[in-house]
């Protein structure tokens, strides 16, 4: 079988996302210990969903950056990387992604939120508008 360069570069980018995500996956934390990152003050909460998934109800003090420009707008985290960040999207797949470049990006302390905000609300969790 023979593969063409463009081939072999989707290959080896999909190697990539989904080398990132298994490592992200190791830092996966449940809504009960996302509750509690969350609520502590020095915890930086990323919303990694789109703009009206965000409008729709999201967790209280949380940013968004939609997954897609994340890499862009790296300025807009803490500065300090060991600053504890708690990312989270609707189900878990975009968190997972984000979760894994940040640790590429040198982030520390990077919390995933297993379930997403679905796994967040089904544990009776608060989400403002």
């Amino acid at each position: 079988m023979n593969l063409s360069l463009g081939q072999y570069a989707l290959l080896g980018a999909a190697a990539v996302v989904l080398g990132l995500v298994a490592i992200s996956r190791l830092r996966g934390v449940g809504p009960a210990r996302a509750a509690e990152l969350a609520g502590q003050a020095g915890t930086f909460v990323l919303d990694v969903r789109t703009p009206g998934e965000y409008a729709g109800g999201h967790l209280e003090r949380a940013v968004l950056i939609p997954v897609q420009q994340l890499s862009n707008r790296l300025l807009e985290l803490p500065a300090d990387k060991k600053t504890p960040i708690l990312v989270y999207c609707a189900v878990g797949g975009r968190s997972a992604a984000a979760a894994g470049l940040l640790k590429a990006k040198g982030y520390e302390s990077v919390h995933d939120l297993s379930g997403g905000i679905r796994a967040w609300q089904s544990a009776g969790l608060p989400v403002v508008k």
